[in-house]
């Protein structure tokens, strides 16, 4: 196996497509190039349940992006109308509260994660909404009610990566969004960082969506990715050894 093909697990391209067929033929460039896809609320509420069966063909793991959040009982039939989909990943926000985490079913097949903070959020709107906190500080009661419900692991803005590492095992998920390349131009993000130094950081899976999706050549985009984690691994390795 090839370096390339080694970090590709890291990376999960966000398909946020409403149509079923463009969705499919996407995939029938990139599904060998990444370790998985990230379908969000976009492309389930146009496709349903049906939709994510028909992407199983490509037999690469599925992050199901849902981010449930609802009185306790509602997220517990929500996620038992779906877990015959047997997503690798499936999300719900960690704000819904303790006693919602703790009445979710889990299965050995599906991973939950928990959503910490958006990453279209910062400090500003915390403050905004009433949270007399940083969002570092947000984050980290967040964590803190994920290891207490057992969630698999959080979704999480890569800037917050190093300090939920010092919280957590490193058998403890890490899912971080907010992924950009040097030259990308999408910026509805605020807590942003490049593919490689969230890596290093702790990361354990990259969603990237419109930068790969977008892109004139995807194919190209996803290589740029892998060289940019490979470089920063490389880069980190040869501190240890001096």
């Amino acid at each position: 196996m090839s370096y390339l093909q080694a970090v590709k697990e890291y990376l999960f391209c966000a398909l946020d497509f409403k149509d079923i067929e463009i969705t499919e033929s996407f995939l029938d460039k990139v599904a060998e190039q990444i370790g998985g896809i990230k379908i969000g609320l976009e492309f389930f509420l146009a496709n349903g349940k049906q939709g994510v069966k028909k992407l199983k063909k490509f037999k690469i793991p599925i992050f199901l992006d849902l981010k449930l959040h609802d009185i306790p009982n509602t997220v517990k039939n929500s996620i038992q109308s779906i877990m015959d989909l047997e997503p690798e990943y499936l999300s719900v926000h960690i704000s819904g509260g303790q006693k919602m985490l703790e009445e979710i079913e889990r299965s050995n097949l599906t991973k939950i994660i928990g959503v910490t903070l958006l990453t279209s959020l910062d400090e500003a709107d915390l403050n905004q909404q009433g949270f007399k906190i940083s969002s570092r500080e947000y984050v980290l009661k967040m964590i803190e009610i994920a290891k207490k419900t057992k969630l698999d692991g959080v979704v999480s803005s890569p800037e917050e990566i190093p300090f939920i590492r010092k919280k957590t095992t490193n058998n403890f998920i890490i899912i971080s969004p907010g992924i950009r390349l040097m030259d990308d131009s999408y910026n509805d993000q605020k807590r942003v960082m490049g593919p490689g130094e969230a890596v290093i950081n702790g990361a354990t899976k990259l969603v990237i969506g419109r930068s790969i999706t977008k892109s004139k050549s995807p194919v190209e985009t996803i290589k740029k990715i892998q060289l940019d984690i490979l470089k920063k691994i490389s880069e980190k390795n040869e501190k240890i050894k001096n």
